[in-house]
C-alpha cells in the first residue's frame, strides 16, 4: 500500500497540514500586524510631537491649542486615506492587476501614511532633502508592503501623494477659509 492512501500515515500527515495551517495562520496575522505598529507608531508620533510643541501662533496673532493641531491631522490623515485608497484602487484597476484584500490595503496604506508622516515631521527642518527623504521612505513602504516593483511603486507613489496633496489642500482651504 502507497503512504498516500495508508492509514498508519494518516497521523503524519494530518501533522503536517496542522503545522502548514499554523505557519500560514500566523503569516497572515503578522501581514495585519506590520501595518498596525506601522500606523500606531506614526501616528501616535505625529500627535505626540504636535503636543510636544504647544500651541501654535500664527501671523495674525491667533492662537490655535495643540490639541486642535493633533485634531486637524487627525482629520486630514482620514481624508486623506480615503482619498489615496481611491487612488489606488485607480491604480490597481489600471495595471497594478490587484493589492489583495481591501481591509489589508487600507492598513497597509494608512501605516505607510502613518510613517511617512512621521519621517516628515521630523525631516522638515531640512528644506529640499527633507521632501527627498520622505519620497525615498514612501515609495521603499509601497515596495515592502505592497510587493510591487520599484517602476510600479514610484507611479503608485505619484498617483496616492497628488491625491493626498489635494485633499489635504482641499481641507486646509475649507478649515482655515471661515
Amino acid at each position: 500500500m502507497s503512504p498516500i492512501t495508508d492509514p498508519r500515515y494518516a497521523a503524519s500527515r494530518r501533522e503536517q497540514f496542522d503545522k502548514e495551517r499554523a505557519d500560514s495562520d500566523r503569516d497572515a496575522r503578522m501581514e495585519y500586524i506590520k501595518p498596525l505598529i506601522m500606523l500606531l507608531v506614526g501616528v501616535g508620533g505625529v500627535i505626540t510631537w504636535c503636543l510636544a510643541n504647544g500651541d501654535v501662533v500664527d501671523e495674525d496673532g491667533e492662537r490655535t491649542p495643540a490639541l486642535g493641531i493633533a485634531a486637524i491631522y487627525l482629520v486630514v490623515f482620514a481624508i486623506s486615506l480615503v482619498c489615496g485608497v481611491i487612488g489606488l484602487w485607480l491604480a490597481s484597476k489600471l495595471w497594478l492587476g490587484g493589492v489583495g484584500y481591501l481591509g489589508l490595503s487600507i492598513l497597509r496604506l494608512a501605516g505607510i501614511y502613518g510613517v511617512t508622516d512621521l519621517v516628515g515631521m521630523v525631516v522638515s527642518g531640512i528644506p529640499l532633502l527633507g521632501w527627498l527623504i520622505q519620497a525615498v521612505v514612501y515609495i521603499s513602504l509601497l515596495m515592502w508592503l505592497f510587493e510591487l516593483e520599484a517602476t510600479e511603486s514610484i507611479m503608485l507613489a505619484l498617483i496616492t501623494f497628488v491625491v493626498k496633496i489635494a485633499a489635504t489642500t482641499v481641507v486646509m482651504l475649507i478649515m482655515f477659509s471661515g
